[in-house]
């Protein structure tokens, strides 16, 4: 919680621990130092979900996938990660409703999601699984991600596609992530 509350420290982490405990709703899912979950987010996990140190994760946002969320992760309001094929859907005589669900069965390549270090996922995006977010990626505002996501580029629209990189060189794109790795250069 930012510095910005009138709450004293102790009430603040008590009430982050409490938020945190509400939004992670099984225990297939760890996390690291410093989660802070918004109100009302949801998360949870077939089987696996990651999460390393100093996310944040926005108020109303659902995480309902199996895999890896990096460290120094900001994900915004209302953003949905989801699974692309949770319900099997060519079971002949069986409703979709009634159909295997992908916590019922071994997890798939296409059930999971890998998003990097220090990446920025904006509001009301989706995340479908099977993609990969590399590090520092930007995902904008209202962006629907159904394919990969290069290292440090700047990805809008639906479906989200390349529009821009953070930084012009490799040598940049090196020292950042030495910096937020805390390693010396």
């Amino acid at each position: 919680m930012s510095n910005r509350s009138r709450l004293p420290s102790g009430v603040r982490r008590a009430l982050r621990g409490i938020m945190n405990g509400l939004a992670i709703s099984n225990g297939n899912v760890s996390v690291g130092r410093d989660f802070d979950a918004g109100r009302g987010a949801i998360v949870s996990a077939p089987h696996r979900l990651n999460i390393g140190d100093n996310v944040s994760v926005g108020p109303r946002t659902v995480i309902q996938v199996d895999g890896s969320i990096g460290s120094h992760v900001m994900i915004g309001m209302n953003v949905y990660i989801v699974g692309r094929e949770d319900h099997a859907i060519n079971e002949v005589g069986i409703p979709m409703l009634a159909s295997t669900w992908v916590g019922d069965r071994e997890p798939g390549a296409r059930d999971s999601v890998e998003i990097g270090t220090d990446v920025w996922i904006g509001a009301c995006s989706v995340i479908l699984s099977g993609v990969k977010i590399g590090d520092g990626a930007v995902i904008g505002a209202g962006s629907v991600v159904t394919n990969d996501v290069e290292s440090f580029s700047v990805n809008v629209g639906v479906p989200a596609r390349k529009v821009g990189e953070r930084f012009e060189s490799d040598t940049q794109r090196s020292a950042h992530l030495q910096a937020v790795h805390g390693l010396p250069s």
